[in-house]
């Protein structure tokens, strides 16, 4: 903010003036009728005048061996002139360092056409090539990358699904599927449903083949619980493809190290825009003036250049409080089976509760407490497997002999 005694003017200078009789100086300067904005009294020997640089220019006049008259600074409108003079040839280089930059990241000087196949790769190299998207070409608007996508695939119909181009500063990264023929198989593949695990059965339920097991009853893995055959009144059996769903509790042992002192992040709500310069894995933050203390931030490159090793990156920060708590033993116990039952949970999706879980053993040091858990859990355990169907014809066999 301006200083206030200076907002009506521009182009003003401070000047300190020494001398043995400073104010028989000051007396002259008002006699001459030279304008004084502000007058600041250091010393007996010395003042600060704030004035325009064209009254200055005036102490010409009653210049004196007896004063020294020195500017200190320059303010104002002039301060900006003084300041681009001096700083001319940097000046122009960074208008020119920023307009070659931002001419470069018109450019594309890489295309990666991402899949497996070379011929399906060199397919598509060949109609980039048709709709002008090369090396060395200006980048095409969002727009008109969708048109092309759509001609590409119009006129591949038999061979490519899907095509994307993305922009990602001078590169073209372009994903394309190959579109496949699925040719139908009219052989059937009759199944049973096996245990994938050891565990104790709680539901069965078949939608399609014969309950062999049913709830209690223990199963080892592999053991078959719907089988995919269907026994008929004479003991023939028909094959069919068992479905269904089956529930188990299963034992797991698990061990923990859970820390007495918990560190968590939130966000504040608070947030704001920065621009900065990244050169040479460096960064140069522009008008971030108010920096947060912890923050999170996501970023979008503006401008860049490989060449130059330069990008322009428009930053978004998020503002984090960082909050530490301290747990009691028995708090850190619950915690730690809390935590162990959202893992197992988040890493296996077939589980559908948690029945219990007890702790084996316990020890705890100053940093933490260590605990060996027993967990009891209720989790899909069906897996299906292909029929034996040596079983159908052993049967068949077995009901001729009876006849």
């Amino acid at each position: 903010m301006r200083n206030r005694y200076l907002e009506k003017y521009d182009n003003i200078v401070k000047v300190k003036v020494e001398g043995k009789n400073i104010y028989h100086y000051v007396f002259r300067i008002y006699k001459k009728k030279i304008q004084i904005i502000k007058l600041i009294p250091i010393s007996y020997r010395q003042v600060h005048l704030i004035m325009k640089y064209s009254e200055y220019q005036k102490l010409e006049d009653i210049k004196s061996v007896l004063y020294q008259v020195t500017i200190l600074n320059y303010l104002g409108k002039l301060k900006i002139k003084k300041m681009i003079k001096k700083n001319f040839i940097l000046l122009l280089f960074l208008a020119f360092g920023i307009f070659s930059l931002f001419v470069l990241s018109r450019f594309i000087f890489s295309i990666d056409v991402i899949h497996q196949d070379r011929e399906i790769r060199n397919l598509v190299f060949s109609e980039l090539n048709k709709y002008h998207i090369r090396k060395y070409r200006f980048k095409k608007s969002y727009e008109k990358l969708e048109e092309i996508e759509d001609r590409i695939l119009e006129s591949n119909k038999d061979r490519l699904e899907w095509i994307e181009i993305i922009a990602r500063g001078t590169k073209y990264i372009v994903r394309v599927e190959e579109r496949k023929i699925n040719e139908e198989n009219v052989d059937k593949v009759y199944q049973n449903i096996v245990s994938k695990k050891d565990a104790v059965l709680v539901n069965v339920r078949a939608i399609s083949g014969e309950k062999l097991k049913t709830v209690n009853d223990y199963v080892k893995k592999g053991d078959i619980i719907i089988a995919g055959y269907i026994t008929l009144p004479d003991n023939s059996k028909v094959p069919t493809i068992a479905e269904g769903e089956v529930l188990g509790e299963v034992w797991y042992t698990v061990k923990i190290d859970y820390p007495f002192v918990y560190q968590e992040s939130n966000l504040t709500g608070h947030s704001k825009t920065v621009f900065a310069f990244h050169v040479f894995n460096k960064r140069f933050g522009l008008f971030d003036f108010k920096k947060y203390k912890t923050f999170t931030s996501k970023n979008q490159i503006l401008l860049s250049s490989l060449l130059l090793n330069i990008s322009f990156v428009k930053e978004k920060h998020y503002e984090m409080i960082i909050r530490d708590e301290v747990y009691t033993e028995d708090i850190a116990k619950n915690k730690g089976i809390d935590y162990i039952k959202q893992k197992l949970m988040n890493n296996n999706k077939n589980i559908k509760e948690i029945k219990e879980v007890k702790i084996l053993t316990s020890f705890s040091d100053e940093d933490s407490i260590k605990m060996n858990l027993f967990v009891k859990a209720i989790e899909n355990i069906g897996e299906e497997s292909i029929l034996d169907e040596n079983i159908l014809k052993d049967s068949d066999n077995t009901h001729k002999l009876q006849s």
